[in-house]
This record gives C-alpha cells, sequence and structure tokens, in this order.
C-alpha cells in the first residue's frame, strides 16, 4: 500500500519562522511529523520544518507505546520538527535538553527522563521523541518531538497522577499562546553545549529521590552527561521512573 502524501504546509508563521500545520483531528501529530520530517529530507533539507498541532488525536501515544488519552479540543497536542547537527548518540541528551527548556517556559518540574510534573510529582506533559533517519546513519536526520500538554482538561479517569494547568490554577490557558512559548523554548536551546544539562538537573523531581527504574531500585544519584540516570551510582538508559521516596538529603 502506498504511504500517504503529507499535508501541505501553509506559509512560516512570521512570530515562529516555522509553517504551523493546524489539524482538527488526526491520529497522531508525530506520524504527521514523520511524514513532513521524511518529505524535508527528501527534498534535500530545504526550507523552516514544520510544527504540527491537532485539537484531537484518536490515537495519541506516549512513552513505552502507551496511549495518550486527551479530552478534544482541551489540550495542547503538537509535534516540532528539529534537525541539530549532532552524532545520532547524542540525541537523547538533545532531548532532555528541549524538555527542560519547556519545563522552565511553564515554570514545572521534571522527572527522568521528559515529563513536566508539578510539585507533587502529577504529569502535566510529557514527551515522545521519534528519529526519521538521514542520509548518514550516525547523524540525527530529523527529530520529531512530539509534545502533550494538560491545559484545560479537569477528569483524568484512570490517572491518579496527572493533573493539568486549569487545575493547579494557572493562567497560561490560551493554547495558541503556550504553542508559541514552547517551540520558541525548544528552538532557543543550543543543544550539545557545555552545562546544557544543568538546567535539567536544576528543575529535577528525580535526582536525590529513591526510585525504581529498570528492574533496579536506589537513590536517583545523578544525571550523567550523555542523558543517563545514575541509580546507585549505575547508569539506566532507558525505562519508566517510580518515585518510592520523597527527596533525599543526603542525595
Amino acid at each position: 500500500m502506498s504511504t500517504p502524501l503529507p499535508p501541505a504546509l501553509p506559509p512560516p508563521d512570521p512570530a515562529l519562522g516555522r509553517p504551523v500545520l493546524a489539524l482538527d483531528r488526526v491520529d497522531s501529530t508525530n506520524r504527521i511529523g514523520r511524514q513532513l520530517a521524511r518529505a524535508w529530507l527528501d527534498a534535500g533539507g530545504l526550507g523552516p520544518l514544520p510544527v504540527v498541532v491537532a485539537d484531537h488525536q484518536t490515537a495519541g501515544r506516549g512513552r513505552q507505546g502507551r496511549s495518550w488519552q486527551a479530552e478534544p479540543g482541551q489540550n495542547l497536542l503538537f509535534t516540532v520538527l528539529l534537525a541539530p547537527d549532532l552524532p545520532l548518540a547524542r540525541a537523547p541528551r538533545a532531548v532532555l535538553e528541549w524538555a527542560a527548556a519547556m519545563a522552565e517556559a511553564l515554570d514545572l518540574g521534571l522527572k527522568w527522563p521528559n515529563d513536566l510534573v508539578d510539585d507533587h510529582d502529577r504529569k502535566v506533559a510529557g514527551v515522545l521523541a521519534e528519529h526519521e533517519p538521514g542520509a548518514r546513519g550516525d547523524r540525527v536526520g530529523v527529530i520529531v518531538l512530539g509534545v502533550g500538554l494538560n491545559v484545560r482538561q479537569r477528569d483524568f479517569p484512570g490517572l491518579p497522577g496527572a493533573t493539568s494547568l486549569a487545575l493547579l490554577g494557572r493562567p497560561e490557558l490560551d493554547r495558541d499562546a503556550l504553542l508559541h512559548a514552547l517551540v520558541r523554548a525548544v528552538d532557543g536551546v543550543a543543544v550539545g553545549t557545555d552545562g546544557a544539562l544543568d538546567r535539567w538537573r536544576t528543575r529535577s523531581r528525580t535526582l536525590g529521590r529513591r526510585v525504581r527504574v529498570a528492574g533496579r531500585e536506589g537513590l536517583a544519584t545523578g544525571l550523567r552527561d550523555d542523558g543517563a540516570l545514575l541509580v546507585d551510582g549505575a547508569p539506566v538508559l532507558a525505562g519508566d521512573v517510580e518515585l518510592v521516596a520523597g527527596p533525599d538529603a543526603t542525595g
């Protein structure tokens, strides 16, 4: 079966310098983003990379293949395409840096690797990064960075660990303004620079806590420069963290 053509892009948004493809309903903004990334790479990487935003996703995904449930029209669901000039091995670190920039813009904390949380560890936003390869397998082609931010939704059945900006009493409920702020925050990151992960460490709700991840339980003692979480000094490269204790004064 042939692959459907990607949607036609509008002119770049003057405030962002990127086209913003706004859709009422889509299965996944990341799926559309991957199509657009492939078309951009096949065209030689010419022109600005777009942002895809939707009012409703019918097959939104979180990490580890989980579904991302969101009430239509209540939240901010978008995908931003990025093509940093980096070795592919540096991509996970770059995703942490982008997540930290968005957490800073929203004044939220971070749960490793890429969840944005409030002061009580409740999830406000999640980030799902995928890679569309370019001509060189050892370099980043296009990172397809999907973001789901709970904005106005007030009920999360079956998800006691979730909350939203509205439930937090936050005034940032204009989704267009939030989209612009978050895309500008991501675009403002100088990925791979010395100290770039310090923003993540500063906003971490994981470091200094007792955690379970990847079959291991221990103290989250640090974040390695490649983005690995250090649990009792041993690196964990992937997995979902369960926080099992509050901040540890000795951590």
